[in-house]
């Protein structure tokens, strides 16, 4: 081969290596800005292809839809849609962006189609049956889940959005047998014993009701929803102060760091009219409790969002500021909303996944690698909640091997994890 020859060709294995680098950062970078950039340049590109391109269009659709930027995420989704027609995902992200928009039809049609291409994918009539729920169709919500749990029956998930619907339909013993199956999956589920609060207490049975709001309470001090129905039950304010507490300083915190773009208060509109008011925060967010989307939206890139971090602790403070922000009654369908994995699946994920470094199992050993913090140790770490997991897990680690955890898996993970934690 002669040398301009070799040349050119040294060139084009570098250019295709830098081409597959880039594809990679866009599916894998643990890092939220370096995967963004990697995909808005993957779709710039010119030497991409169009399944290349629909692969970027909807992971950035994925990270602005977990920032909040609905109707950008439905663009890209769109866009994605256009050079892969057949592939479910799109379809499907697009709906959990049009959901962000309160655009419910859109999202029940585009649910619809993903079933059509992927009949057999429990999440999707999942997230096709909240949205019926979202309607006011109850009926059609519990075929959704039901339709869930048949492909995936051990889904905590699934069972606590049925409860909802059969509560919404007047079914209050179907819903109360829904949280409770929800919780013998995953007794850490603190939402279930919230919701199945619910249904005790406007039965009448107000000690069942306070032992579930103090379970959840005690999972999850954020839960606004628990601390009032204790209130209306007479439980003294002395049990609720660490609530009170996290409220507190979550309005501290949006005030100094949020402030100057979004309106933080009761009342108010932004200063910058591109950023939502708090108050209204839980509505862009109706296919998901508000802690998930805000601590993706946090680690997530806003377009024009300033780039500050904050540690897990401290969004899970501001996740009670804003719930705190809406009245009681929407407090209900906020938690009533959410959703939580699978820990015997997540078991599953940490040995196949993370066991290679990390002692991932209920006892004191050392990890495989002395720099892994063993997930016992993690666990028990004071003030560890399903957010400060989130934002660690989307944290780069030095020494941690250079992959994105998949959303469903990281819920069903982080169950596993927290399951860990003895409770008191």
């Amino acid at each position: 081969m002669t040398r301009p020859l070799a040349f050119a060709f040294l060139c084009m294995i570098s250019a295709t290596a830098v081409r597959a680098d880039v594809i990679a950062d866009c599916s894998q970078s643990p890092d939220a800005q370096a995967r963004l950039r990697a995909c808005s340049d993957v779709i710039a590109g010119q030497a991409y292809n169009p399944e290349q391109k629909a692969l970027a269009y909807r992971n950035r659709g994925n990270a602005r839809a977990d920032a909040g930027a609905g109707a950008q995420a439905v663009a890209d989704f769109t866009e994605a849609i256009r050079l892969q027609p057949g592939e479910a995902s799109g379809y499907a992200g697009r709906g959990r962006a049009k959901l962000v928009v309160q655009d419910v039809d859109g999202a029940i049609a585009d649910y619809s189609e993903a079933l059509s291409l992927a009949p057999g994918n429990a999440s999707y009539h999942t997230a096709r049956g909240h949205a019926h729920f979202l309607r006011g169709e109850s009926t059609a919500a519990i075929a959704d889940f039901t339709d869930a749990l048949g492909l995936n029956p051990n889904s905590p998930s699934a069972l606590n959005r049925r409860g909802l619907a059969y509560r919404r339909s007047g079914n209050l013993e179907r819903a109360i047998e829904d949280y409770s199956a929800a919780l013998a999956l995953n007794p850490i589920y603190a939402l279930a014993y919230n919701n199945r609060g619910y249904v005790y207490e406007s039965q009448g049975q107000k000690n069942d009701a306070i032992a579930d709001f103090q379970a959840a309470l005690l999972l999850d001090p954020s839960l606004i929803g628990a601390r009032d129905g204790l209130r209306r039950l007479g439980v003294p304010e002395t049990q609720l102060a660490e609530t009170r507490r996290r409220v507190d300083q979550g309005k501290a915190l949006v005030e100094k760091n949020c402030s100057t773009c979004h309106a933080v208060g009761a009342t108010g509109a932004s200063p910058n009219k591109k950023a939502p008011e708090f108050r209204t925060l839980h509505a862009r967010h109706p296919n998901l409790a508000l802690r998930e989307p805000l601590s993706r939206g946090i680690a997530a890139p806003h377009d024009e969002m300033p780039k500050f971090r904050l540690a897990g602790p401290e969004i899970d403070t501001i996740v009670a500021y804003i719930n705190n922000l809406s009245s009681a009654a929407e407090r209900v369908t906020i938690a009533e909303a959410a959703d939580s994995g699978n820990a015997r699946k997540g078991l599953a994920y940490a040995q196949t996944n993370c066991a290679s470094c990390h002692n991932v199992l209920k006892n004191a050993a050392s990890s495989p690698n002395p720099k892994a913090i063993a997930f016992q140790a993690i666990a028990d770490t004071p003030g560890m909640s399903v957010t400060a997991l989130t934002v660690w897990s989307r944290t780069t680690h030095p020494t941690m091997p250079n992959f994105v955890i998949d959303p469903n898996d990281m819920d069903d993970l982080i169950a596993y994890i927290l399951s860990l934690r003895e409770r008191k």
